[in-house]
């Protein structure tokens, strides 16, 4: 019997010296596409948190873009309220855009609130319906602070704006005192 390593097939086996490259490139092959596939998600993850700052953003610019319209609209009134019972005296200013229900109210020189109490901003609608409710808010150090867009309804003709002190949690009607008022010139 012949020896098998003189076969011609099993010679032709066993000295073929390439014959372990296929498997080497399939193996190299492989490495890579998982490498792509890992670099593929992570550049969809990074390319999805970028969409959501892109939003953000976006969502941020439409608000400055809307305090900016209140502001520079030539069909906004600006209306300054006051307190002159003592010094150093409130002031704040209402920008009020009645066919978009669209308010900016800008104040300086606050007193400081106590624990539990808060600010609150009231349109009064010249309609005789009841004072809305347009914002809560508390003095910065600076004794300033602002009310950008509260959600008010559009086309009322206001009758005054009113500042009052409130609990933290806001009131269904102004109470008095009026810290600040408005009231259009008769």
């Amino acid at each position: 019997m012949a020896d098998d390593t003189t076969h011609p097939q099993n010679r032709r086996r066993r000295l073929h010296p390439l014959s372990w490259i296929g498997w080497v490139l399939a193996v190299l092959i492989l490495a890579a596409a998982a490498g792509l596939a890992h670099h593929a998600a992570w550049l969809r993850r990074h390319l999805n948190q970028a969409r959501g700052h892109a939003a953000q953003l976006q969502l941020r610019l439409n608000r400055a873009n809307r305090v900016v319209k209140v502001l520079t609209s030539p069909h906004t009134k600006h209306m300054m309220l006051t307190d002159s019972s003592r010094p150093p005296r409130p002031s704040g200013e209402v920008s009020w855009l009645s066919r978009n229900g669209a308010l900016v109210f800008v104040a300086g020189s606050l007193h400081p609130l106590p624990q539990g109490k808060s600010y609150e901003l009231w349109l009064v609608p010249g309609s005789g319906k009841a004072p809305l409710p347009a914002g809560l808010f508390r003095p910065s150090q600076d004794h300033t602070a602002t009310v950008l867009l509260p959600p008010l309804p559009a086309k009322i003709q206001p009758s005054r704006f009113l500042v009052t002190v409130e609990p933290t949690a806001g009131s269904a009607t102004p109470s008095p005192p009026f810290i600040l008022q408005w009231q259009p010139p008769r």
